[in-house]
């Protein structure tokens, strides 16, 4: 977890307390789950999964990640950052 991420575990809990996160498994994001957290989660799944459509290898990138956040404000966690009563 980096240091920034850490200032948005109390804002994470919260949004995964309210069920605002959406999971995306392994099949785009190199064998592991990544956790989509905050308000706009679902149409921020949208866009992501349109992007990953029409990109070459089918991944969840760098690229992908900053524009969601940025358009959605939402953030990504990786499973292990996660608390276990989240996690699917």
């Amino acid at each position: 977890m980096t240091f920034e991420q850490k200032k948005l575990v109390p804002e994470r809990d919260e949004n995964l307390k309210n069920g605002n996160f959406t999971v995306l498994n392994g099949e785009y994001t190199k064998n592991m789950n990544v956790y989509v957290v905050g308000e706009k989660h679902k149409e921020s799944i949208d866009y992501i999964m349109m992007l990953l459509d029409r990109s070459t290898d089918n991944t969840l990138g760098y690229g992908i990640k900053m524009g969601s956040q940025k358009k959605f404000g939402v953030t990504f966690w990786d499973e292990e950052d996660i608390p276990e009563e989240y996690r699917a």
